[in-house]
């Protein structure tokens, strides 16, 4: 007797069905949705770029708002004349222009016209000497020229004294005041200047109405901010700048023009 087939447990299992891969979208709408968010990014990239251009000009305006101009500038430095005490001959002359000098430093010889104690005529030769260290301003008086008392043998200056100089309309006052910075340029320095405002020179007695001073200007003086910022820089060059009013420091006391307007 042949016995029935068995069915495996495998074949009486039903079936694996396969995942469901969901159809692909129409080519039409894929392109559609791409151009939506390509369209969403440019006006985000231009609403940023609008925005960063908008705090550029903001940030420019502010800055050009806080700076008062100076016009010309001029660096300047107060001689120092060096005289003699008693008329005499110069005989010597051992410095040039722009030399640096330090204080006593021998800067020639003059011959002076005595009498001995016989009233006899003698001549005695008189050392000139520098009475503080500084820098020659130009060419000292000439050997054989004779000078006296109210002459200067020759100019100096003190290279530490040095300072700015320029005239400021008189409306500009009250927005500068004592400590603020400044920012000078010129031709032919690669480097910016800086300096520090120090104060308003007073104008005492009638005001000079004439084209070179204004008479609604006041001169604004101002001092380097190191030794280095002019160092090599010789009094007379003029530069052009600008007054940074953010500054200064909060409760000082404003410029006060004093005398005459």
């Amino acid at each position: 007797m042949v016995q029935p087939t068995g069915t495996s447990s495998q074949d009486s299992a039903d079936p694996i069905e396969a995942p469901r891969v969901p159809p692909p979208p129409p080519p039409g709408k894929t392109r559609a949705r791409v151009r939506k968010w390509r369209a969403r990014f440019i006006v985000l990239v231009l609403l940023a770029a609008a925005v960063a251009l908008f705090l550029r000009i903001s940030s420019a305006r502010a800055t050009d708002a806080a700076r008062i101009d100076l016009g010309t500038v001029t660096l300047t430095a107060q001689p120092i004349p060096v005289e003699v005490a008693q008329v005499g001959q110069v005989t010597a002359v051992a410095v040039t222009a722009q030399q640096q000098v330090a204080a006593k430093q021998k800067l020639g010889t003059i011959a002076v016209a005595t009498t001995d104690s016989d009233g006899d005529p003698k001549t005695t030769k008189v050392d000139v000497t520098a009475p503080s260290a500084g820098i020659v301003v130009d060419l000292p008086v000439t050997v054989g020229s004779t000078i006296g008392p109210g002459q200067p043998f020759v100019r100096l200056y003190d290279p530490a004294q040095v300072r700015f100089e320029t005239k400021i309309p008189l409306e500009d006052l009250p927005d500068i005041a004592p400590k603020m910075q400044a920012v000078l340029e010129t031709d032919g320095i690669n480097r910016k200047i800086h300096a520090v405002v120090q104060r308003v020179v007073p104008r005492v007695g009638d005001p000079v109405t004439t084209v070179a001073d204004n008479p609604r200007a006041m001169t604004l003086v101002l001092v380097p901010a190191t030794a280095d910022d002019v160092r090599g820089l010789v009094p007379g060059l003029r530069f052009t700048g600008y007054v940074d009013t953010t500054t200064g420091v909060p409760g000082t006391a404003r410029l006060v023009s004093l005398g005459r307007i």
